[in-house]
């Protein structure tokens, strides 16, 4: 097993016959497990890892306490003064956010997401890209960009469509609604919608399937699926993440923002 302790925001526990399924955990409870910049590095870093790791055959990806992950931290770092910055300084050939699909998307191992609550932005791409997913029944989930008044840049407008159809794909991401799992799980979003009390049980019933399955064929097939993805993501990714850096200078950002952070709704004026 490789060293995780280069990890502190996350946890990394073995379960199994041979220990062979890693349930990765976000840890930053307090916050909802909202990504600060250090968390995003750590997030974006561990999947290479945990690829290379012949003691690891299946990830479980969750969140520590009552949450999966609420998306971006908007009241530390990477809040409202990020569009503040000269759009120059903040353009990059490949953005974190399309490096991190991409990381996942890598990954020869199967990965479940076990979404025990809020899945909300930048989270429930985070939750959508495991191979499998199961949610809690009660949790929240939604691609909340639109709200905050910018373009859904983390793989929103790759996933979507391909889970639920271009229409309801475009309904979700236009309006920013939440779903409950129940919901989620009725329309295609994620594979599974179970009571909270038995997520875990549940979760690690798939996660054990799997790893019993043949290495090879297992990797390769999934690995084959992806491709899809990969490919697709060529397309949209670094588009919808150029109009997201951009409209991160609106002054609706600004307002989308700091309105986020007082708990109102937020006075869109255009600019």
């Amino acid at each position: 097993m490789d060293d995780y302790s280069s990890f502190p925001a996350l946890l990394v526990e073995r379960v199994g016959d041979e220990g062979e399924i890693f349930i990765v955990s976000l840890n930053r409870p307090e916050r909802m497990n909202a990504l600060d910049p250090e968390t995003h590095t750590q997030v974006g870093r561990i999947w290479r890892v945990l690829d290379r790791d012949d003691d690891c055959k299946v990830i479980v990806l969750t969140g520590a306490g009552s949450a999966f992950c609420a998306g971006l931290d908007f009241k530390g770092a990477h809040g409202a003064g990020r569009g503040d910055r000269p759009l120059y300084r903040r353009m990059r050939a490949r953005p974190g956010a399309s490096k991190l699909v991409d990381y996942i998307l890598e990954v020869e191992k199967p990965i479940v997401s076990m979404i025990n609550g809020p899945a909300i932005g930048l989270g429930l791409i985070l939750a959508l890209l495991g191979d499998i997913t199961v949610a809690s029944e009660d949790a929240k989930l939604g691609d909340t960009h639109i709200n905050i008044g910018v373009t859904p840049g983390d793989g929103g407008v790759l996933l979507l469509p391909f889970l639920v159809g271009m229409n309801r794909a475009k309904e979700l991401l236009l309006t920013g609604d939440l779903l409950s799992g129940a919901e989620a799980a009725r329309l295609g979003l994620v594979n599974h919608a179970v009571p909270a009390d038995q997520l875990r049980e549940f979760t690690l019933q798939i996660a054990s399937k799997l790893a019993a399955k043949a290495p090879y064929a297992l990797k390769t097939t999934q690995a084959s699926l992806n491709m899809i993805l990969r490919r697709r993501a060529l397309d949209v990714l670094d588009l919808s993440h150029l109009y997201e850096q951009i409209a991160m200078r609106t002054e609706d950002h600004r307002e989308g923002i700091k309105a986020f952070v007082e708990k109102r709704k937020p006075k869109f004026l255009g600019r």
